[in-house]
């Protein structure tokens, strides 16, 4: 039988047009809700991991600097496809025109390798890719924009629709924390001291000078180097806002960081509330009927959190930290305030109380659950 020519790039497309879904859940949004500013930065971290995978792909060993991407446009841009609420799941799928092989197989390509990466980051098996150093370091960095940060309690899940290919990959704040971990590790090219700074980008130097940010950080002004891995985190950082700077450091007097040789990881800093919809402390799950918005500040070197209607208050020197002291308190709180007799309790202490018993599930009331 003999196709026409349109109805031969149909049957190509059906069968090999790609698509990505971008799935999130998790208690943090529920029905969907999530926040157009996640979306949006998920989306464009895809779409560059997109971009370094179809480099790799197509064995392009250049720099990859300024407007770097543009070639690889005709094989590795992705275009919107659906959109599904409950979980939102957005759906993506490649440009790449089929009709044109050699350009549509490292689309294809490119779309393998990306999950590669993603897997082996999932099961922390990133020493055994088969890949140089060079476009690993790329893709695994450009993977971590897709992973919540920590504290966040969602997920993010990536399919690739393609029938027998590859099982769907799923990030969440602890897959961060690893990939932190493997970086720090295979990165270390100094005999340093690894630091972790809190303070304002006050410049940025991208393709002009040396490949470096200074951070203001408790009134001192620090310069943090960087290597190509990190351009793409530190083109899209903005002057002014706050950064968490982790790198290898020169120490002065009083152990005062001089200046950090090889940045590990920046990121910026959200100042946005924290949407919280459980408690987790001493193997109790405090689950709630409604996620609370917990305020975020970063003064005197503290990292704060708080809610005020509840007396909520979690502080430390690192986020992790002032986390987990959020979390004791919420399950002090509910311990002492929650399930004690309301005779025994003054009339604000009672107020509190009512307000916890209605915001912790009926079902779970602070009980340990599976």
């Amino acid at each position: 039988m003999l196709l026409k020519s349109h109805e031969f790039y149909e049957v190509i497309v059906s069968e090999q047009q790609p698509q990505l879904k971008l799935t999130f859940t998790g208690d943090g949004f529920r029905q969907g809700a999530v926040p157009l500013t996640v979306v949006a930065a998920k989306l464009q971290a895809l779409q560059q991991a997109m971009f370094h995978a179809a480099a790799a792909a197509s064995g392009h060993s250049g720099g990859r600097r300024g407007m770097w991407f543009n070639r690889f446009r005709y094989a590795a841009e992705l275009t919107f496809a659906a959109s599904h609420h409950s979980d939102l799941v957005i759906e993506a799928e490649l440009a790449a025109d089929p009709v044109l092989s050699e350009e549509f197989s490292v689309g294809l390509k490119a779309v393998d390798l990306l999950f590669d990466v993603a897997l082996a980051i999932e099961q922390d098996n990133l020493t055994n890719l088969t890949l140089n150093r060079y476009d690993r370091d790329y893709l695994v960095r450009a993977l971590e924009g897709l992973m919540p940060n920590s504290g966040d309690q969602y997920a993010v899940k990536l399919d690739n629709c393609r029938p027998n290919r590859h099982p769907p990959v799923t990030f969440t704040a602890e897959t961060r924390m690893r990939v932190k971990t493997y970086v720090a590790t295979v990165d270390q090219a100094y005999d340093a001291e690894e630091v972790t700074l809190v303070g304002e980008l006050i410049k940025i130097h991208v393709d002009a000078g040396e490949d470096k940010i200074t951070v203001r950080s408790q009134q001192r002004d620090i310069d943090c180097f960087y290597a190509d891995a990190l351009r793409d985190q530190i083109a899209n950082l903005i002057a002014g806002s706050i950064v968490e700077v982790t790198g290898f450091a020169t120490l002065g007097d009083r152990d005062q960081v001089v200046k950090i040789h090889q940045l590990v990881n920046v990121e910026h800093v959200s100042m946005e509330p924290l949407r919280i919809a459980r408690f987790e402390h001493g193997g109790r799950i405090f689950s709630l009927a409604t996620p609370i918005a917990v305020n975020v500040e970063y003064t005197d070197g503290l990292w704060v959190y708080n809610h005020a209607a509840l007396n909520l208050w979690g502080y430390a020197a690192r986020r992790e930290d002032a986390l987990e002291n959020l979390h004791t308190d919420f399950a002090d709180l509910y311990t002492e305030i929650a399930e004690e007799d309301a005779v025994n309790l003054d009339s604000i202490a009672q107020q509190l109380r009512e307000r916890l018993l209605a915001l912790v599930v009926p079902n779970s009331r602070g009980q340990a659950n599976a």
